[in-house]
């Protein structure tokens, strides 16, 4: 079984993939450089499309942190379209994709619900001697998928 968590922003889509071991086995990043949201919306979620579809790996669970209310409405109706974007494009290529609130793979990955982005990283970089620490949204897509995995073996009564 393989995990692959995913982070969205109106930017780009971060995914990390890990395996069975809690290794990553490849880190993502969909993008574009537009300058309007309408065109990058569409070439974000054109290359994450493209790239999953290329995935063989056999099976494959998927989460994407669901997007969060920002004070500027038209930001986060923009975020939403784009998690929303991932989700069809998961169920289109035969994926199950669930969708995961922040505080909630905070507080099961983390056991802090209230992390900021420094915990974060630096729990990812711990974790992950590989890990993009660059960009934020990969310690967080790895951290999804983490969560997945866990959701996926019912790790959640082990911790209790």
């Amino acid at each position: 079984m393989y995990y692959l968590g995913l982070d969205c922003s109106t930017k780009a889509i971060h995914g990390v993939l890990l395996d069975e071991e809690e290794n990553i086995i490849e880190q993502f990043k969909w993008f574009s450089l537009a300058s309007n949201y309408e065109d990058r919306f569409y070439e974000i979620l054109e290359g994450f499309e493209e790239k999953l579809s290329k995935i063989d790996i056999g099976d494959l669970l998927v989460a994407v942190e669901a997007a969060i209310y920002i004070q500027n409405p038209k930001t986060t109706v923009a975020l939403a379209a784009v998690v929303a974007g991932a989700k069809y494009i998961c169920y289109r290529n035969g994926y199950s994709c669930m969708p995961v609130d922040n505080k909630v793979w905070k507080r099961w990955v983390l056991q802090a619900g209230k992390a900021d982005k420094a915990f974060i990283k630096q729990f990812a970089i711990e974790k992950w001697a590989n890990i993009n620490s660059k960009e934020q949204d990969y310690c967080d897509a790895a951290c999804v998928a983490l969560y997945r995995k866990m959701e996926d073996k019912d790790e959640f009564n082990i911790l209790l």
